[in-house]
């Protein structure tokens, strides 16, 4: 039987066990619906390609030995097949020795999911699992806490305000009527890659922190601004109060604002400071040659050397990340693995990419091997993996 595209598609990453369960399992449905000199072209044709090719000679090296040892098991279950809940598709393909191997491999898959990942010599990167709830406290006595396990709990009491680290994950400053009356006390919070937070500080501004960053907070806002200072990359809820102006200090630029939404990307390695508006207003400063701009809702100001431009954009796809998601349209590979490198915590061979730029929308909660695998199908480019390095195959 000729193949749908898709299901020649699923069968080519089946044969170099990159397939997902549910895939497999439409597989088998597609194989149940073919007559046997239909099923045999179709295996053979497959199976045929994959022993051609010179990269797969190891690991056909690999299956045959394993057909050896596997083959006596086999044989035994042959009384017992019509137990098997796909009886009708392996006893066709158990009746033709040149497709053994290949049968073999789907009754494994059938039987049991794990069996098939045992199969596969390179699984490390299903071990490269997402990141998570991660970051350090740093306080002006220059004690390190680690804010990774969840509680419900007060850290400290310090210059009238109140430091809890919440259950569900946040770090939340409250601040008591008396806390005016201290001096000013700055603490630091930094995530390490693979590591988001979220913080509220003592004014009621929200901001949750990207994998490689660090936020400079004080304890307590004191005088006539509530000024922060950033690395990395931010999303910021900042509370209306139109006495005291919000300020991000973000590299070589100021955003100030009053009462918005917007996201901040300042990585030192990108060389360019993103500000992007979701609601409100802020005015953006180049403290360098002090240019100013102001950005209005669904725009996005890019800092470049000393080039600044202003451009419209869906300011949502730039936040993604905060609600768990990579959504990119016509981004560059490069800027995609930067992404991913943080958060994953993987080393990229950016030697290997190519020019190419790609549109992706995927979750930021499935492992590596999952993302590298959406977007080999949006890209046709072939992932290696070897430890935490990642690689683009020529």
């Amino acid at each position: 039987m000729k193949m749908e595209p898709k299901i020649d598609e699923i069968y080519q990453r089946f044969l170099k066990n990159e397939a997902t369960a549910a895939e497999i399992e439409q597989l088998f449905l597609c194989f149940e619906a073919g007559t046997d000199v239909q099923l045999q072209q179709s295996i053979a044709g497959f199976m045929a390609q994959a022993i051609e090719e010179p990269a797969d000679t190891e690991r056909r090296t690999h299956l045959e030995n394993l057909q050896m040892k596997i083959n006596a098991k086999l044989d035994a279950a042959q009384d017992v097949q019509d137990s098997i809940r796909h009886h009708y598709f392996i006893s066709k393909l158990f009746s033709l020795p040149a497709y053994r191997i290949a049968a073999s491999l789907l009754i494994i898959a059938c039987l049991s999911f794990s069996a098939y990942y045992y199969l596969n010599e390179k699984t490390q990167q299903e071990q490269i699992k997402p990141g998570g709830n991660y970051a350090t406290l740093l306080t002006k006595t220059g004690q390190e806490i680690d804010l990774k396990k969840s509680s419900n709990q007060v850290i400290q009491r310090v210059a009238g305000v109140t430091i809890r680290k919440t259950a569900d994950g946040q770090l939340v400053y409250t601040a008591s009527p008396v806390a005016q009356n201290f001096e000013l006390e700055w603490n630091s919070i930094i995530t390490p890659l693979g590591g988001r937070y979220k913080i509220v500080l003592s004014d009621g501004s929200l901001v949750m922190l990207n994998s490689g960053s660090k936020l400079e907070f004080p304890v307590g806002f004191r005088g006539q601004e509530r000024r922060v200072k950033l690395i990395g990359e931010a999303y910021f809820e900042v509370a209306k109060d139109v006495s005291k102006p919000f300020i991000v200090v973000s590299g070589r630029g100021n955003v100030e604002v009053l009462g918005t939404k917007f996201n901040i990307s300042n990585y030192p390695e990108d060389g360019v400071i993103k500000t992007t508006l979701l609601e409100g207003k802020v005015r953006f400063t180049d403290n360098v040659l002090q240019n100013k701009k102001i950005l209005r809702p669904g725009e996005q100001l890019s800092l470049k050397g000393d080039d600044i431009q202003l451009s419209e954009v869906n300011a949502a796809d730039f936040m993604a990340w905060k609600d768990g998601k990579f959504i990119f349209k016509n981004e560059e590979l490069s800027v995609i693995m930067h992404q991913l490198s943080r958060w994953y915590n993987i080393d990229v061979d950016y030697n290997s990419l190519p020019e190419r730029r790609l549109y992706a929308n995927i979750s930021a909660n499935v492992s590596l091997s999952e993302v590298l695998r959406m977007l080999s199908v949006t890209s046709n480019l072939k992932f290696n993996v070897d430890g935490r390095r990642v690689s683009v195959m020529k």
